[in-house]
């Protein structure tokens, strides 16, 4: 079996290239460096150009391989000729000592961990999976979200509409780091405005089915509460924040927070 590493730093500080190069002294290592942050999709798709073979194994730097067999389960897939597969993801099973990461932690071993069943079929999530080269040069890179968040969304949908499904293995990763309350919580409502702007790149149908708070979005508008709904909440909204920053934080609040802030960043954008 012939494979390749391929590195790629999307401008980070130099510091930290000065510790990625050594990397590049490694036979089958090729590391390269952004001199400005390009984002994930033009970096994804410069590391899929960059690379020789007919399979990719994307892995985002955060991962913490667990498996000793993590490379034959993949290489398996590859002998079955299988298109997209996903190995999962799970946390620490331990929550973490600080209180203003467990936010992150609970979503994450609550809603994210394991096999990432839906009721469409798994939940395609870009930290951990294999596929076909030309399978990923396919899809449009025209389209692209800026900042964080719902690229997987975007990309899965994608996949869905090539007749692609997506196969999961047991084969998860371990996510390493975790995000403290304040700054996850801002990267929420930043992935929450790229599920908005999504609207107009792929079939709302799509959003419908695959994301369960667009879901109570659209079913709030169309009965016409998303209005009194955000308007209910806000008194309540720094109560539910300050829940959430505490040391048991509540998903069904978080949830909340979710859709409050996704209707009142629809009416924004209006």
């Amino acid at each position: 079996m012939a494979g390749e590493i391929v590195l790629l730093d999307d401008g980070s500080q130099t510091s930290f290239d000065l510790i990625n190069q050594p990397l590049s002294q490694i036979p089958f290592v090729k590391y390269s460096r952004n001199a400005v942050n390009a984002g994930r999709t033009a970096t994804r798709r410069l590391l899929a150009e960059t690379a020789q073979f007919d399979y990719l194994l994307f892995l985002d730097c955060d991962s913490a391989i667990i498996q000793d067999d993590f490379l034959k389960l993949y290489y398996e897939q590859v002998e079955l000729n299988v298109q997209l597969v996903s190995g999962g993801r799970i946390y620490n099973s331990n929550p973490p000592e600080k209180c203003n990461y467990r936010l992150h932690w609970k979503y994450g071993t609550r809603r994210e961990s394991g096999m990432g069943k839906k009721k469409n079929g798994p939940a395609f999530m870009s930290h951990n999976f294999l596929l076909k080269k030309s399978l990923f040069l396919q899809l449009d890179f025209t389209k692209q979200l800026e900042g964080y968040g719902h690229e997987d969304s975007l990309w899965g949908i994608q996949f869905r509409q090539m007749g692609v499904m997506m196969k999961q293995i047991n084969n998860p990763v371990l996510h390493a780091s975790l995000e403290e309350t304040g700054i996850y919580l801002e990267k929420t409502e930043q992935a929450l405005g790229n599920l908005l702007k999504l609207q107009s790149m792929v079939p709302e149908e799509f959003l419908i089915k695959e994301i369960k708070i667009y879901r109570w979005y659209k079913r709030l508008r169309s009965i016409g509460l998303a209005g009194v709904f955000s308007i209910m909440e806000r008194p309540f909204h720094s109560m539910i924040r300050a829940n959430l920053e505490s040391c048991n934080p509540s998903l069904f609040l978080f949830d909340l927070y979710r859709l409050a802030v996704l209707i009142r960043l629809s009416g924004k954008r209006k």
